[in-house]
């Protein structure tokens, strides 16, 4: 019976080791599926919360690099380098090229008579309305110089100088009236 007692003993122990092996396969597949759902779980949540806030902070994100970017552009536009090199391009690529050349220099020319012909409408303008306008206002400061100057009163009735006279009567003033005999 020893031997059969071994053999008992060897395939119940084989048995054993086979179920727990089974058991830790199970276990650890269990394990891993576990690790693996929490680890899909917490990348899904970080993404999430990754996309929320990007999604959120775009437009100060986006206004921010456009002011920047503008800012830096009017600097260099502003700088005397950015100025010459601008000269340099319009004298080599627009003058020297002939396809280029005779656009710039016909639309160079159409701004030219249009500011001429500001320019005119503007003096004409000066020469006929404003002048006017001008002169009057010319007159009216004059006048308003020649009121508010010293022996003018406000009314405009004037001042005028009265000679110390006595009077012997007490009554009203009158003017003298001289009648002339010749004619």
């Amino acid at each position: 019976m020893d031997k059969v007692t071994a053999a008992a003993q060897q395939i119940t122990g084989d048995m054993v080791t086979t179920v727990a092996e089974q058991a830790n396969d199970f276990v650890k597949e269990a394990s891993d599926k576990a690790a693996s759902d929490k680890a899909l779980t917490l990348g899904e949540q970080i993404a999430t919360y990754t996309c929320d806030n990007l999604n959120a902070k775009i437009p100060t994100i986006v206004t921010s690099i456009t002011n920047e970017t503008i800012n830096k552009l009017r600097t260099k536009i502003n700088s005397e380098q950015f100025t010459t090199e601008f000269i340099k391009v319009l004298q080599a690529d627009l003058l020297e090229n002939g396809e280029y050349s005779e656009k710039f220099l016909s639309k160079f020319d159409k701004l030219f008579d249009m500011i001429i012909k500001d320019a005119k409408v503007r003096h004409d303008k000066k020469e006929s309305g404003t002048d006017e306008i001008d002169s009057l206002k010319l007159e009216i400061a004059e006048l308003n110089a020649k009121l508010n100057a010293p022996g003018v009163s406000q009314n405009g009735a004037g001042y005028h100088k009265r000679t110390k006279r006595s009077r012997k009567s007490g009554g009203k003033k009158t003017k003298r009236v001289r009648f002339s005999t010749k004619k």
